[in-house]
């Protein structure tokens, strides 16, 4: 747990002692503070050192974890000096790390490829240029104006199916952020961004078998944890009873034991709702490791949760079920004094399930491979395939077979319905139907749910945006981001980089390294570490896909150390029910703010679309499994209206 934070005067001017005092009053809760005065301005390192080379007259700051055996003294200033910005991609860190080059009046901002690490920045042209760990430093600076970037709304208020890019833009205007693999170098004339993030796949080009590379990530895994729990005192872990979390636990704790050091605590949530429950494998993994293991309530008051929230973090609350989860660990794991905090978060990014092995398999129109692959996945004992089905374990199997073939090639059929003359999409629907031993009742009942579908096709709201406030937007788009990086790695790898490096796993992060900062804890990502990152990218979609049961990886590459319950999970939690509860209360709080008729949230969201949001989340008819982005939205929107009540009370 550590910050940083510094201005360089490009103008000339002294710093005021306001602004010096503001910055380091602002990040206490994140260290105490060491600093150094350069030419043109000074450096703040709370709760840390600041990296100096006299005879290169180059000085560093940084907020960063390194992942080695041995971890270099001054990582920074020498890596720079021998390799210059390369250094950046041969880290494995978590960083953001800002250099002085006092010689070329120069100053660099780097931040780690996953952005775990929090690093925002203001810029004057001629003026001056700030950063810092936190918004709120930066906010307190005499020449910055509180001012909202009413850009971001569009982005925060849009339900998305696509991965959206995570952009430079945050939710003040002239505040902006570092980019996750990136480097920022400002001199007194401009401001330059550069994408340094360049994984070495090829390192792993030998590999040729699964047990290849399940035995490699069980290597990399327990690495990349033993790195992160050497050195602290007391360590703590989320336990959800998940493929990630149980994973990140049990290999944890496997290590304290062999270490002989103290017992690793884990925190799961009870939400009191039996579709969220996952007592079962939390108890599997306590009863095969036997962790110190707390379970926890939500803070009940879900309002004063998103209100703390507002406060640690400096923007709106980004989560679809409020962070009352995370606070209500981080509560309990600074009564209990961890210093460490790990987390299994997205873990299916870098470990994925490898079931989009079937459309790759159908867009190379490898059909034997697809009908293997699609026997396996209905072979899998404890698979949910129930969206296919009400009754999907009273099926035979033929009928499982056939259902999720055609739930395979549907939306192929679709395409070439529209892009093929009638005969010749017939003769290919006439193929698919003898190659795959699809009965005509299978494709007649497919088609007929089609049809049915879209006669009562009911539209869904994206978006509760007023026409005005669209209008306004509407030629922006924002420059900075991460689609460029995304989009080059993609091609240039074949690998899906959009899945690990986009905006919600960024802010997630920003936001728990917020939490744990103000808790008194770091949060660590094991499944973000530049080895696992990498491996995972590198795995054959065949080996994540693991005939059928998906997570290869895992399942396979921790068998030794996962309980079996654990490792033959093919559930997830339904945290909807919950969800719809949370935003209902959270409406219930504010809903007599929100009539009246001035409030600044009504500039932005159409009022009658936003009543049937409410109404959709407050039915008792409306599919609860269709809830999730209208919980979401509604969440969303009550928070944007909290947080510009904040910035009018400021």
């Amino acid at each position: 747990m550590s910050g940083i934070a510094g201005i360089i005067r490009f103008d000339g001017q002294p710093i005021d002692p306001d602004d010096r005092s503001n910055l380091t009053r602002l990040l206490h809760h994140r260290g105490q503070p060491a600093s150094q005065i350069v030419s043109q301005g000074e450096l703040f390192a709370l709760g840390g050192t600041v990296e100096t080379n006299r005879p290169a007259s180059l000085y560093a700051v940084s907020d960063a974890d390194v992942f080695a055996n041995t971890i270099p003294e001054n990582p920074f200033t020498s890596g720079y000096l021998q390799k210059g910005t390369t250094v950046f991609n041969d880290l494995n860190a978590d960083f953001a790390a800002v250099l002085w080059d006092e010689r070329n009046t120069q100053l660099i901002c780097a931040r780690d490829p996953l952005g775990i690490k929090p690093l925002y920045y203001t810029h004057q042209p001629g003026r001056f240029f700030a950063f810092a760990s936190e918004i709120k430093a930066l906010l307190a600076l005499q020449d910055v104006p509180i001012k909202s970037n009413r850009y971001k709304f569009k982005e925060y208020l849009t339900w998305s199916t696509v991965y959206v890019p995570y952009s430079a833009e945050t939710f003040y205007e002239t505040i902006y952020s570092v980019l996750p693999g990136h480097y920022v170098s400002v001199n007194p004339r401009s401001i330059q961004i550069h994408p340094y993030w360049q994984p070495a796949l090829g390192r792993f080009e030998g590999l040729a078998t699964p047990e290849d590379y399940n035995s490699l990530f069980q290597q990399h895994f327990t690495t990349a944890i033993r790195h992160r729990i050497q050195g602290k005192q007391r360590i703590g872990s989320h336990l959800s009873g998940g493929l990630d979390s149980s994973s990140v636990s049990c290999v944890a704790q496997s290590l304290l034991l062999a270490q002989q050091r103290p017992a690793l605590h884990t925190f799961s949530i009870d939400t009191n709702q039996p579709s969220a429950s996952e007592q079962e494998y939390v108890q599997a993994v306590v009863d095969q490791w036997q962790p110190k293991h707390t379970t926890v309530r939500p803070l009940a008051n879900v309002l004063d949760a998103v209100l703390t929230l507002h406060k640690l973090f400096d923007r709106p609350e980004h989560f679809i079920i409020p962070s009352s989860f995370h606070l209500s660990v981080s509560e309990q794991a600074q009564q209990i004094g961890c210093d460490l905090l790990l987390t299994g978060h997205d873990g299916d990014s870098t470990a994925p399930n490898g079931f989009d092995y079937l459309e790759a398999l159908l867009t190379a129109n490898d059909w034997a491979a697809l009908e293997e692959a699609c026997r396996q996945m209905v072979a899998v004992q404890g698979s949910n395939l129930t969206y296919l089905s009400a009754n999907w374990s009273a099926l035979s199997e033929q009928m499982k077979y056939e259902k999720f073939v055609i739930s395979v090639i549907g939306s192929d059929l679709k395409k070439r319905f529209r892009n093929q003359s009638g005969p010749s999409f017939l003769k290919m629907l006439i193929q698919q139907k003898r190659f795959f031993g699809l009965s005509s009742n299978t494709i007649l009942s497919f088609l007929i749910k089609r049809i049915q579908n879209r006669l009562t096709h009911q539209s869904l709201i994206d978006d509760a945006l007023n026409a005005d406030f669209k209008n306004q937007l509407k030629n922006h788009h924002p420059s900075l981001s991460t689609q460029k990086l995304v989009a080059q790695l993609t091609t240039e790898h074949q690998a899906p980089f959009n899945q690990i490096l986009h905006t919600t796993n960024v802010i997630c992060n920003e936001q728990m390294n917020h939490i744990g900062a103000y808790y008194g804890h770091t949060y660590s990502f094991p499944f973000f570490d530049k080895s696992v990152i990498e491996l995972g990218l590198a795995t054959p979609l065949a080996v994540h896909f693991n005939q059928g049961r998906g997570r290869g990886l895992i399942r396979n590459g921790l068998r030794t150390v996962l309980p079996q319950a654990i490792r033959s999970r093919y559930t997830k939690a339904n945290f909807v029910e919950y969800g719809t509860l949370s935003a209902q209360q959270l409406y219930t709080s504010v809903r007599e703010r929100l009539t009246l008729p001035n409030h600044p949230i009504w500039e932005i969201v159409d009022q009658t679309i936003f009543e049937k949001i409410v109404a959709i989340v407050f039915s008792s008819s409306y599919p609860a499994t269709k809830k999730t982005r209208y919980n979401w939205q509604l969440s969303r929107i009550i928070y944007l209206a909290l947080w510009l009540d904040s910035l009018d009370a400021n």
